[in-house]
């Protein structure tokens, strides 16, 4: 199997430049570069002294070696002149047009892009027990889609996705944003407030229930800034 297979994201041409990475042996990453990490492995950074980007979480780097790593999306922004226009290009659409959802909400989704499939855990990541178990292990498809949103924008209290529902991770791209908590389908029962900055990926929301799947707080994105953020799905598989 060859090493550092490349596939192009088609998330937008005018801004970003969006790159699959699988199979990585020494990848030089030149420019500031978002590095989201949806495999199995640690990807190891060629830097004294040695350290890793743990499976589901990010960073961001320059002038630097990734010495391996099973699948990683790399995001480099080449233009922030009107970035809001994003939501122009092809595959991008308002919420209120794809699904039932308030149109007044300004919150913009691109394509969704299968990339792979993840193994893991689910009680171990989503932090139940302190190891993972092999008999625990299942497969889940990686799914990935940007959105947008301007300032100031609440973009919806759940606490449901679908049914069986599937482990969800936020990665911030551009601006600052918040991923919130609450106790209710109710703004003022705020109870957590985890603020996003680019290259951030915040830890999993969800814990497992009695019956196996996936189960979430009342929760929310919020823009501070006008904000690009990736949503990063595992989605169970049979």
């Amino acid at each position: 199997m060859p090493n550092n297979t490349e596939k192009n994201i088609k998330f937008s041409e005018k801004y970003l430049k969006t790159t699959w990475l699988t199979d990585v042996r020494n990848y030089y990453i030149e420019k500031w570069t978002i590095v989201v990490n949806l495999g199995n492995q640690k990807a190891h950074i060629s830097a004294p002294p040695e350290k890793y980007l743990l499976p589901r979480t990010s960073t961001i780097l320059k002038d630097v070696t990734i010495k391996d790593g099973d699948s990683l999306l790399l995001i480099e922004i080449f233009n922030e002149t009107n970035i809001g226009g994003i939501v122009l290009e092809s595959g991008w659409d308002i919420l209120g047009n794809l699904m039932e959802f308030p149109k007044e909400v300004p919150l913009w989704k691109s394509t969704q892009y299968d990339l792979g499939i993840a193994k893991f855990d689910p009680y171990f990541v989503t932090g139940q027990s302190d190891k993972p178990k092999d008999s625990n292990l299942k497969k889940y498809q990686v799914k990935v889609n940007l959105w947008f949103a301007p300032a100031k924008t609440n973009c919806a209290i759940h606490n449901k996705h679908m049914e069986p529902d599937f482990l969800e991770v936020h990665t911030q791209i551009y601006g600052t944003g918040r991923m919130q908590k609450f106790h209710a389908n109710n703004f003022d029962t705020i109870y957590e407030d985890v603020i996003m900055s680019p290259g951030d990926t915040h830890i999993p929301f969800a814990s497992v229930g009695e019956n196996g799947n996936f189960v979430y707080p009342w929760h929310q994105y919020y823009s501070d800034t006008d904000c690009i953020w990736m949503a990063n799905e595992f989605h169970p598989l049979p």
